[in-house]
């Protein structure tokens, strides 16, 4: 695992530039596993945006997603590919 898919993994898990590894490393197994799990964060995180209006459950749903995201960044750095709580199993049955 070079430090350069390393990289391009770990744009994944940042809203937007998701979609560079998704859409030009394709062939990338590692990148493209880590950038599927990126698209169905960035769901999640749009999702938790609107729980906010609810007192308590707004901040639990955040803070699970940190956990979630740390995880993310923690595996991408230390070259696996493990899925994530939540986000990972569902990221294993789309295709994009």
């Amino acid at each position: 695992m070079t430090i350069k898919q390393k990289l391009i993994a770990l744009m994944s898990y940042f809203a937007v530039l998701l979609f560079f590894p998704l859409n030009f490393f394709k062939k990338d197994e590692f990148a493209h596993y880590h950038a599927k799990q990126g698209v169905v964060m960035f769901i999640l995180a749009i999702a938790i945006a609107f729980t906010f209006w609810i007192p308590v459950a707004g901040w639990v749903f955040l803070l699970a997603y940190l956990v979630i995201w740390v995880t993310g960044i923690i595996n991408v750095l230390t070259g696996k590919c493990e899925p994530v709580p939540v986000a990972g199993k569902i990221a294993e049955r789309i295709s994009l």
